[in-house]
């Protein structure tokens, strides 16, 4: 395997790695992943930049999500 192929292997892994924690923090604040986010995935681009997608939520689950959010930043938590 040559070099960039050992790259894109491990991108791979560490966004799908990124995919996990998140799903185990949606889990953590109390929502059904599977139901609630069941496009959650990751992947790789045509330009090799890896991402996760959320895919499509209800609006309810997006008015949960951004309560929860609301929330967090209430409490100080910020990036």
């Amino acid at each position: 395997m040559d070099e960039q192929g050992s790259l894109a292997g491990s991108d791979e892994r560490d966004v799908q790695q990124v995919a996990d924690r998140l799903a185990l923090a949606l889990e953590d604040v109390g929502f059904d992943v599977g139901r609630a986010f069941p496009m959650l995935t990751s992947g790789s681009g045509p330009d090799g930049v890896g991402f996760v997608q959320l895919g499509r939520v209800t609006r309810g689950v997006a008015s949960d999500l951004a309560s929860v959010l609301s929330r967090a930043a209430g409490r100080g938590v910020s990036l």
